[in-house]
Order: C-alpha cells, then structure tokens, then sequence
C-alpha cells in the first residue's frame, strides 16, 4: 500500500510541474534545436574596383599579394565569362547593369545605352553613389552619378588617389573605380610588361586598402575586384560573403544583381544570376533558402538555354532551307543565263553570217558592175 501510495505521489509531482512548467518537460535537448544563423552587419559602403585588362591567370600571391588577400578573404571566381564583343566599354556596362552587351548596346561610345545601372538606380533610391574612372569610357553613362571624375589623370596612381579622396570626403555608398592597368599596354606587349602592369595595378589597390585601415572603414567595406576583357577574375570581400570560398563558374554580369538583392535594388533588366552560393547565410536567407533559389535560377537559366538552343536551331533549319531555296535559285538563274548565252552565241553567228553574206553581196555586186562596165564600153568602142 505504501509502495502505491508513492507512487501516485510520483505522478501527482510529474503532472504538477507539467503543468506548471511544461517548456521545462517538453522542450527539445539543445542539440536538437535548429540554431539560427546570427544576422550578419551589412556592409556600409560598397567599392568595385575594375582593373581593365586584369586576367584571372595573372593573379598570384606573390605578384598580386593585395588583390590574392582579398579572394582569400572573401570569395573568388577564376572562371568568370562575358558575352561578345569584348570590348572594355561593353563590359564596364555589363558589371554594372547585370545585361549583356547585346541588351544594354553601350560600346564606351554610344550615349544611349538600353539598360539602367546598379548607381542610376540607388541614385534614384537618393543613395549617393561615386564614379572614378581612369579610362573615361563611363563618362556619357554617368550623368545621373552624385560624384564623378573622368580625369584626365596621369596614371593609375592619380586615379586611386582621386578615389580615396572621394570616398573619404564625399562617402557615398557605392563607389566604381575604373583602372587603365594592362588594358592600356600596346597589343605588341610582351608577357613581362603586362606581368608588370598587373604589379602596378595591386600596388595601387593596396594603397586603396591601407588608406581605408587608416580611416578605420576597411572592415565594413564590400570590396569587389574584378576586369574587363578576356578572362578576368571577380573577388568579392564582404561580411555578406562568406570567407575563404572558391566559387563556380560565374558570369561579369551576374554582380549586379547580387548587390541590388542584398540592398533592397530591383534591376528587372538584369538577365545575371544572383550568386546564392557565395552569401553568407542570415536570418531572412538560412541555406536551405539559398539553396532552393539557387536550384530555382539555374533551372530557370537552364530552360532559358534550351529555348535559346532551340530557337538557334530552328533559325539553322531555315537558313538550311533558305541556303537550298537560294540554291536552286541560282542553279535556275545559271541554266538561263547559260541558255540566253547561248541564244546569244546564236545571235551572234546569225550576224556573223548575214554580215558576211552581205559583204559577199556587195563585193559580187561591184564585180558585176565592173564586168558590166567592162562589157559595154567594149561594145561601145567596138560599135564607135
């Protein structure tokens, strides 16, 4: 009896602090809760560095110490492509609408491109943006841009100089820094003077580096390196990013919408993919979120790379019957003109001959009035 009587007070005890304190009882061990990832301090500035003429080939710890620290750092992509044409004006727009050249048209020449960029964009958001650019090929698509300098400058040095002046007096949110860098050696440079081109270019980033250590700003800056023409690289050094990560394959005009996502910028003409897999995950965007979006635009990108095929395709398949229908055009328009070549060549004998045949006529005809003449003054002499 007393064994029962303990035991009921055991289960009177249990449901009394069940129901009192049920979390207590009930709740999970804490291995077994899902940790949500702390949201990480968005960047307070962002800078994109181009280097025109950088190569991905080119970068190495050793001579690229400043622009390797950075990939190291952040993330990285060696392998980042472009659509034609490659010209460095074509892909400064590139980076920074999301659009390929084919879309936006703008050649560094041209003054009406067909796409917005990531600063017209914030500018009309009232987000101050900045553009130092080097080789002034941004000049007639920046008009909308808070501060702009378009040189001319004596060398790189001068341009990063202008840069970190005006992000440190003006301190916009975005600031484009265009570098000539080994896009402005002779096509006849060797390997040696493009190897010493590219030293001189990190050296100036690196100018750029210690001066935002020294202004105490480096930490909560988004730096972006990256090139033009070729095959040029793209490092990103972010706390949206994450560290130390080599990315997949990317495309120049993948960078654009990535920013405008992370700072709240719809770019609905950008055609670039948000690069999921190089975020660092947050509370609004854990990594299984990242991973199904990611899954989402590559099939998208994918199904838009059928239909691209198929349309390619079907427009061989009537330049195939265009070429065979122009063909048979030409094989018809060569057995007429053989056939009129040869009612020609005809024409021609039939005129050879009547010219001939007159000629013979005429000279017969003389003969006869020579003879004729010959005759009658014969008989005229004769009769006389």
């Amino acid at each position: 009896m007393a064994a029962v009587n303990r035991l009921s007070g055991s289960v009177f005890g249990f449901l009394l602090v069940l129901f009192l304190f049920p979390g207590t009882v009930l709740a999970l061990p804490p291995a077994v809760r899902e940790v949500k990832p702390d949201p990480p301090q968005k960047s307070k500035r962002v800078v994109i560095l181009v280097v025109d003429g950088l190569q991905a080939d080119s970068l190495s710890p050793e001579r690229t110490p400043n622009i390797s620290g950075l990939g190291m750092a952040g993330v990285r992509a060696d392998r980042v492509s472009a659509m034609p044409p490659d010209n460095s004006g074509a892909r400064l727009h590139t980076i920074l609408s999301g659009t390929d050249p084919a879309v936006h048209g703008y050649n560094g020449e041209s003054a009406a491109p067909g796409a917005a960029t990531l600063l017209s964009r914030l500018e009309k958001r009232g987000v101050k943006t900045a553009v130092v650019d080097g080789t002034g090929r941004l000049e007639k698509v920046c008009g909308d841009v808070s501060h702009k300098n378009f040189g001319p400058f004596d060398g790189d040095g001068q341009v990063m100089g202008a840069a970190a002046e005006v992000i440190r007096t003006k301190k916009p949110f975005l600031t484009v820094v265009v570098l000539a860098g080994p896009g402005m050696q002779p096509a006849r440079a060797g390997l040696k003077e493009y190897q010493s081109s590219v030293a001189a270019a990190d050296t100036e980033v690196g100018k750029l580096l210690k001066q935002l250590h020294a202004d105490g700003i480096y930490e909560d800056t988004m730096l972006v390196v990256t090139g033009t023409t070729g095959r040029p690289p793209l490092l990103i050094k972010g706390s949206e990013f994450a560290a130390g990560l080599k990315m997949p394959p990317v495309c120049l005009k993948d960078l654009a919408p990535t920013l405008g996502y992370l700072y709240g910028v719809e770019m609905p003409e950008a055609r670039g993919l948000i690069m999921w897999n190089a975020l660092r995950p947050a509370a609004d965007r854990t990594e299984s979120f990242m991973l199904a979006q990611r899954v989402r635009d590559l099939s998208a990108a994918y199904a838009d790379a059928v239909d691209a095929a198929a349309r390619l395709e079907n427009e061989k398949i009537l330049v195939q019957e265009e070429k065979a229908r122009l063909s048979m055009d030409k094989q018809f328009v060569e057995a007429e003109i053989e056939a009129r070549e040869k009612e020609i060549g005809r024409l021609r004998l039939t005129i050879s001959a009547m010219k001939a045949a007159g000629a013979a006529g005429i000279i017969l005809f003389i003969a006869a009035m020579v003879i004729e003449y010959r005759i009658l003054k014969k008989r005229y002499l004769i009769f006389t």
